[in-house]
């Protein structure tokens, strides 16, 4: 085995780990109507107040039509609405709604608890080593 082997082994290993351990795979993230991918796509929203769809589509790596149909769903239960952009009529920028906002921080909350939850027993020391191992990957990684 080749140490390209072995690091493909051990990152899938992690993520396995991480995953579960993290709850990421549960159908319903903590216990709420939305999947990791919408919780994310409201994330990402919010955190750029308006964005237009394709962004979302090339930072997240998400198949355009699955996020149309997340995105027309949201819009229907009231989270986000569409504006047309005002440099360019022709895009239509994603923001959103004052319960949109409401939910997403809402479902911040909930995940640094779930996190805080998961490193409370940690040591200080520990808390440090486990941030400087996740900047390391993020760094290696990131590649930006």
């Amino acid at each position: 085995m080749n140490i390209y082997d072995i690091a493909t082994n051990e990152i899938r290993h992690f993520n396995r780990f991480y995953t579960v351990t993290m709850g990421l795979l549960d159908s319903s993230y903590f216990d709420t109507e939305y999947s990791l991918a919408e919780i994310r796509i409201l994330f990402e929203i919010h955190l750029r107040k308006i964005c237009i769809q394709n962004d979302i589509v090339k930072d997240l790596h998400i198949d355009k039509s699955y996020l149309s149909r997340i995105i027309k769903n949201f819009c229907k239960n009231g989270l986000i609405e569409k504006q047309k952009s005002d440099r360019d009529k022709r895009k239509i920028c994603l923001v959103l709604t004052e319960k949109g906002n409401q939910e997403t921080e809402r479902l911040i909350e909930l995940t640094n608890l779930q996190i805080k939850t998961k490193i409370s027993k940690l040591s200080s020391e520990q808390c440090t080593d486990l941030c400087s191992a996740m900047n390391t990957m993020i760094s290696i990684l990131g590649g930006e």
